[in-house]
């Protein structure tokens, strides 16, 4: 991960240099920037999204950017950008992340050539998903744009484009790594538990677009790997002065049932953790279609993730489908979502989550707690919920924005989305934002 950070390092320093080289050189330069604020509220006490609840709030949405883009002769580009915004690692405060830090090459008008922190094309607005007035929802539908919690990586792409008539085809391959930092709730802790892994990805994205249709297809191929000793959950001990209990200090492809004999609540089931595993390769397809005529656009996405050798992981399968009709300044709109997680997950998840700890367990060493079942459930990323969105956003030009939306969430079995102990229950969130660019 050292060898990483060093080369993120010197892509940066590259970057820079040629920025700050521009005065020299008789070159483009442009500055541009972006912002949005936004305020959310629900009408639960449990924190949707990592902020929202009926307090409210303006982390979940709220953001400010600033990029440059320098163009020093017809092949050779680099950009650079800066977001403002609540931070990706822990839940308190704020931050200022470098997102992009590039050099681009174009040899012809066909290649596109790229190399350094860039953002691959895994959905219709992932590239842009920070400029709120590019799009009318108040909020991208986390059901599938949370299917990772970061897109931008380190590396280099590659893109090649075909003119066929009146449609354009465009085939984007890339190569990055990235240092994440995935959060998982806990019911029983007073802050989230963040885990570090690194992670490299690569993938293919076809597209095809004309003036009414466009259609994207990707395949993505992502290996995960811890990314420090920290095991994925610690318990404390049920007896004081007793040190916590350490289930494991790796992945783990599962949680194994243990028979503890004798009748109830004395005996039944113990969950303990089955086999390390050193990496996690997951598999991830995504497609999308957004198609508009006169006034009307509808946009659809799917993805998918899923994983061979690792219960534990997040596999799952997430759409969304968008109707918008344009009338006049205003664009009202619904979407509908959903996300679930694989049924191997979900069954597991509920087993774990619903044994009582036998006593026998708990009075015996290593004196399992109580609550140990409930730790080992909040350890695993899984979800089920689904939402619709009624909303309607004002466009003041075509660089100011304002956006008014009502969703109404239902989490089935339970959902990673949600902090707390919910399960079976329907939620409202109501959102404003404000979006501009200059």
């Amino acid at each position: 991960m050292g060898k990483l950070r060093r080369r993120t390092s010197a892509m940066w320093g590259c970057v820079l240099a040629s920025l700050g080289a521009s005065s020299a050189l008789a070159v483009d330069l442009r500055f541009t920037g972006f912002a949005t604020i936004g305020y959310a509220i629900s009408d639960q006490d449990f924190r949707y999204l990592r902020y929202i609840d009926n307090d409210g709030t303006f982390k979940a949405d709220s953001l400010a950017g600033v990029q440059a883009e320098a163009q020093f002769d017809p092949k050779w580009g680099a950009t650079l950008q800066l977001v403002a915004s609540a931070p990706r690692t822990r839940d308190d405060g704020y931050e200022a992340k470098v997102r992009w830090a590039f050099v681009s090459f174009r040899p012809d008008n066909d290649w596109l050539i790229r190399a350094g922190r860039l953002r691959p094309p895994f959905f219709i607005n992932t590239q842009n998903a920070e400029v709120g007035v590019t799009y009318d929802q108040a909020r991208l539908p986390q059901e599938v744009y949370s299917l990772s919690p970061v897109y931008d990586f380190d590396g280099g792409a590659i893109t090649k484009t075909w003119l066929l008539g009146e449609s354009e085809l465009a085939l984007d391959g890339y190569w990055g790594q990235t240092d994440l930092r995935y959060r998982f709730p806990q019911r029983d802790a007073p802050v989230a538990n963040f885990r570090r892994f690194d992670v490299t990805s690569k993938g293919l994205v076809f597209s095809r677009s004309t003036d009414s249709l466009y259609l994207r297809g990707g395949f993505h191929r992502v290996n995960i790997q811890p990314g420090d000793a920290r095991p994925a959950f610690v318990v404390p001990s049920a007896r004081a002065g007793e040190p916590p209990i350490v289930p494991t200090q790796q992945l783990i492809d599962t949680f194994v049932p243990l028979s503890i004999p004798g009748p109830s609540p004395f005996g039944g089931t113990l969950y303990l953790p089955g086999n390390s595993v050193s990496e996690v390769v997951m598999n991830v397809i995504v497609l999308s279609a957004d198609w508009h005529a006169g006034d009307w656009r509808v946009t659809g996405e799917y993805g998918q993730r899923s994983i061979k050798n690792n219960v534990l992981a997040p596999g799952s399968k997430g759409l969304y489908a968008t109707v918008a009709r344009r009338v006049g300044k205003w664009t009202p709109y619904w979407t509908h979502a959903r996300l679930r997680s694989d049924s191997d997950l979900l069954n597991l998840y509920e087993a774990v989550n619903g044994a009582p700890v036998p006593l026998l367990a708990q009075l015996s060493p290593p004196f399992f707690p109580a609550n140990f079942h409930r730790v080992e459930a909040d350890a695993i990323a899984v979800y089920d919920q689904y939402s619709n969105m009624l909303g309607v956003s004002f466009a003041f030009s075509a660089t100011s924005k304002l956006k008014f939306e009502w969703m109404r969430t239902h989490v089935g079995l339970t959902s990673s989305l949600v902090d707390g102990d919910v399960h079976n229950k329907s939620f409202n969130v109501f959102s404003v934002s404000y979006s501009v660019a200059f």
